[in-house]
């Protein structure tokens, strides 16, 4: 699974001039911009003038002056003592200098990892604070690149394979400062040596009761016992995720390290003082298949099994006292997989991922380590919670499917983690799931007897209750895909697609109505008006990103509606917070809801709550709008929204000023400096950062269209099968103005019995400017209205026919014309 999240460790050879760096130390990419323009003249040639220095730091300076430097590591040292002065025109010279003693290096990558490697962090940290405080924006990006740079290219060095490798050989010297010099490099690489360290336990006896065979390999081990013990909770984490791989020829000495870091008391805290200890997998529950499955060997049960015991021991898990047999540990293995697939089962974040571009923030994920077959080592990846969770589910229901575990409610568990894990890892889980091969779906659902409906339906069910969206999804498409028979009055089948029409996912509600017009397209049964209210809710897209714009004052909205348009927005706007209510139930298109914090009917709070009803489909993104008047009264009322609006994850508070929306100017020493809108800035912070992803959006309005046309297509049927579906002529009627969704319009127009649908079709057969094919179609689907419902048409229109009848010269093509006048002439005897 870890293949699937991908390799985002990839680090390409240093250019010559040109690197760049993500924000880990341990993410490295190599980009194209040089050191040398980023830090030579003019960005440091440019600086003002520094303040005047007292004796202290001219001392300071001038100790550093003298004598010379001319290494980049010395220069480097001299631009950092000097900025612990605060004195800023001597650091920018030496910095200066440090570029002309950097372009003069044959091996830059070398250098900057020399580098990385002599100056700790907290204090290149003190020297970027101090430069950010003092020097000019562009020599601060400079400096920023070149310590990222610096801290990237020592990670790099200090997790390379090759220099790990040849330390784990050295470990086993004979020369006593060979082997001090090995162990110091294979600590430095942290859990990033664990493959070498594994391999020297499996060669000097991993076995419980293998005697190591002579000194050398007896010191080698202890040496490699002392640095695996001192990889601490990290080491834990990296070894447990380990044991989700196929590694299975190392599994020996990966439960043999788990012992020692055991014995070490480097377990995470336990569940009495770990909140988050059911979202996190423990030594145990990772050792049950290991220590029963027979395919593993041996070794591995044996090792497996004597760890448990010493857990138990320890008080670290809990057998209740019953002996420990498969039965226990599917039992184990089942309340450990149903903990983590709840709420309580999403970790909660603890890091930050890498910043992809400068006006966008960060955004708050977990630290994961993954077993990355490229590199045949486990990685730290920074993934969102769910996918975090949906890993370590994937984990527990790998051990429980290999241990045979065949209970009903484990074979649940199991299906449902395999399914959500399908599309968990995807950035557009929606299009990602309309090409998923029928034969990934069902096999991810098969359960011991292989696949069946009901017990898909069963695990819908369960996706509902946990909240698992994508698991319910992956789900609804299989039972509708999976082509075997639904019995009609099958309640198992037919009542978790019923309920998940009103699930809190757009993805859930479309997929259940496709599927439950598929296997109950007969009335009457229970749910059928919901189901026609959410095709009519999917058929209502027009393809578009709207911005709802709430507020009373026409002015502001105004104000509102030209500066969200030039973000791609389409603005539409009302004026108190039921007419907002309603719109959101109506259109499938809104993606962002502006709000006034002063409503003349409901709160801006009331108002929020209200949107965020499962029934509605989905969380949209609400931007409550301060007013200038809520400064007044000691910011009372703003203050009282922060309290009502914290616990609401889907609403911000911001302003409305121009620099929200507009590029301001800013006065520096160096002139005015033009500072970009704050609103990109804002609608990452509250919907992500796809939010301004160009491509992603497009990709997006495509679905949304698809699925409309999908929706047209289904009330057509519904309408041959005897559903009234008069409802749905405003729908068909906007479809008629979309390419995608031009074609199941008309269908859907011409099985409809309404005087409208048939006047729809006559204009657009009448329209001579509209191109002819079009108006072909528009005959024969009115055509087909006629033949299938008989003339329904308004007196108006029959005078518009009778007129087109006596004329002789038509002004558009007479083809056409002459058509559309056959299909009101009688029939010829």
């Amino acid at each position: 699974m870890a293949a699937e999240v991908g390799d985002c460790h990839e680090v390409n050879s240093l250019a010559v001039e040109g690197w760049h760096v993500a924000r880990q130390g341990w993410l490295t990419r190599w980009l194209s911009m040089g050191i040398v323009v980023a830090l030579a003249t003019p960005a440091l040639a440019d600086s003002t003038q520094d303040k005047k220095l007292d004796p202290l730091q001219w001392a300071v300076v001038d100790s550093l002056r003298y004598p010379e430097r001319t290494t980049p590591q010395e220069l480097l040292e001299a631009a950092i003592r000097a900025a612990s002065v605060e004195a800023l025109e001597p650091t920018l010279e030496f910095l200066e200098k440090f570029d002309d003693a950097f372009a003069a290096e044959p091996n830059k990558e070398e250098t900057l990892a020399a580098l990385g490697g002599y100056f700790q962090t907290p204090e290149l940290s003190r020297f970027q604070r101090f430069l950010k405080r003092t020097a000019p924006a562009e020599q601060v990006d400079a400096v920023t690149f070149l310590m990222n740079g610096i801290q990237a290219a020592a990670q790099k060095k200090r997790i390379d394979a090759d220099r790990l490798n040849k330390a784990a050989v050295d470990l086993q010297s004979n020369d006593i400062f060979t082997r001090q010099k090995a162990a110091n490099t294979l600590m430095e690489g942290g859990t990033y040596a664990l493959p070498m360290l594994i391999d020297l336990l499996m060669e000097t006896g991993s076995d419980h009761n293998r005697l190591s065979e002579s000194k050398s390999e007896f010191r080698s081990r202890k040496l490699t016992e002392e640095i695996i013990g001192q990889l601490g909770e990290r080491g834990v984490r990296a070894l447990v995720a380990w044991l989700g791989s196929d590694d299975f020829k190392r599994f020996p000495g990966i439960i043999d390290a788990l012992n020692i870091l055991v014995d070490s008391r480097c377990l995470p805290a336990g569940r009495t003082t770990n909140p988050n200890a059911s979202a996190e997998l423990d030594v145990a529950s990772v050792l049950f298949a290991p220590a029963f499955i027979p395919e593993l060997g041996d070794s591995t049960r044996s090792a497996a099994m004597r760890l448990l015991v010493k857990l138990e021991q320890q008080g670290l898990t809990d057998f209740s006292g019953e002996p420990f047999t498969k039965d226990l540990a599917c039992r184990m293995l089942t309340t450990k997989l149903d903990e983590l697939l709840t709420p309580h089962g999403i970790p909660s974040t603890d890091s930050l991922t890498e910043e992809t571009t400068s006006n966008i923030s960060p955004q708050p994920a977990v630290e994961q380590y993954l077993w990355v077959t490229d590199t045949n080592r486990p990685e730290i990846r920074y993934l969102p919670p769910n996918a975090c969770r949906s890993l370590r589910a994937g984990h527990i229901a790998r051990d429980l499917s290999g241990l045979g575990c065949a209970l009903p409610n484990t074979v649940r568990l199991v299906l449902l983690a395999q399914s959500e894990a399908l599309l968990v890892f995807e950035k557009s889980p929606s299009s990602a799931l309309n090409t998923l091969p029928v034969e990934v779906m069902t096999g991810a659902l098969r359960g011991p007897e292989g696949f069946s409906t009901e017990l898909t339906a069963e695990v819908l069910n369960d996706a509902l209750d946990r909240s698992i969206p994508l698991a319910a999804a992956v789900a609804a498409r299989a039972i509708r895909k999976s082509g075997k028979n639904t019995s009609l009055t099958n309640s198992t089948i037919q009542s978790p697609l019923v309920r998940a029409l009103a699930a809190p996912s757009t993805l859930v509600q479309f997929e259940a109505s496709q599927t439950l017009a598929v296997t109950s397209p007969q009335l009457p049964f229970s749910g059928s008006s919901r189901l026609l209210n959410r095709l009519l809710y999917f058929a209502n897209s027009s393809g578009i990103d709207e911005a709802l714009i709430v507020h009373p004052n026409h002015d502001t909205t105004e104000f509102l509606k030209s500066s969200i348009s030039q973000y791609g927005f389409v603005p539409s706007s009302v004026s108190n917070g039921r007419l907002c209510i309603r719109k959101v139930r109506q259109s499938p298109d809104l993606r962002l809801i502006i709000l006034s914090a002063r409503l003349p009917d409901l709160s801006a709070s009331e108002v929020v709550e209200l949107l965020q009803q499962e029934s509605l489909g989905r969380q949209l993104p609400i931007l409550v709008m301060l007013d200038p008047l809520d400064d007044n009264k000691a910011c009372r009322q703003r203050t009282r929204l922060v309290l009502r609006l914290h616990d609401l994850g889907n609403a911000m508070l911001t302003d409305r000023l121009d620099s929200q929306f507009f590029p301001t100017l800013k006065s520096t020493t160096n002139g005015e400096e033009v500072i970009p809108p704050r609103f990109p800035e804002t609608l990452t912070r509250i919907t992500g950062p796809q939010a301004i992803d160009a491509g992603w959006r497009q990709e997006q309005r495509k679905n949304r269209l698809q699925r409309a046309s999908i929706a047209l297509t289904i009330l057509e049927q519904l309408g041959y099968d005897g559903w009234d579906i008069r409802e749905a002529f405003p729908v068909a009627h906007n479809g008629l103005t979309h390419s995608e969704t031009f074609n199941p319009a008309m269908q859907l127009l011409a099985n409809m019995p309404s005087p409208a649908a048939q006047r729809s079709l006559f204009d657009l057969a009448w329209a001579p400017d509209l191109d002819k094919r079009i108006r072909k179609k528009a005959v024969d689907s009115l055509g087909t209205s006629l033949e299938q419902h008989g003339i329904l048409l308004p007196n108006s229109t029959l005078r518009i026919i009778n007129d087109m009848y006596n004329e002789d010269n038509h002004r558009d093509d007479s083809s056409i014309s002459r058509d559309l006048v056959a299909l009101f002439q009688p029939p010829k005897k």
